[in-house]
């Protein structure tokens, strides 16, 4: 089993542009504002608040990703159960078609046996 750390590296791998951005805006905004010996103090400070932001960032953009996905797998659920409740009918329609059929077909069964019989009965009545 993978350490907890590894999982949500994995997890946030995908996001790692957005980190980048975020420290970067941070550091050179930090050298920007506060600028000479200070900025190397002050630039871990903001090196920290941009990991936080890209963090933040990140975590936001793969919730408006795992949102998206979840929209898209509800609308191919919908599809798939509107296309087996459509399956479903048409498959009690083809057994009410066959049974239909087969009473019809019983009723013609008997229909040519009672006229053979009567068929029969005038041939040996005659010859």
């Amino acid at each position: 089993m993978k350490p907890k750390l590894e999982i949500a590296v994995e997890k946030v791998e995908p996001y790692q542009k957005y980190f980048v951005l975020g420290v970067s805006i941070a550091f050179f905004g930090g050298l920007i504002v506060f600028g000479g010996m200070w900025a190397l103090v002050i630039a871990v400070v903001c090196m920290f608040v941009g990991i936080l932001l890209g963090l933040i960032v990140g975590a936001e953009m793969m919730r408006r990703d795992i949102e998206t996905e979840m929209n898209a797998l509800r609308s191919q659920y919908e599809a798939a159960s509107e296309l087996a409740y459509k399956l479903n009918e048409e498959l009690t329609a083809v057994a009410q078609r066959a049974e239909s059929a087969e009473r019809d077909l019983l009723a013609t069964a008997a229909e040519k046996t009672a006229l053979r019989a009567q068929l029969d009965a005038r041939a040996d009545g005659t010859a």
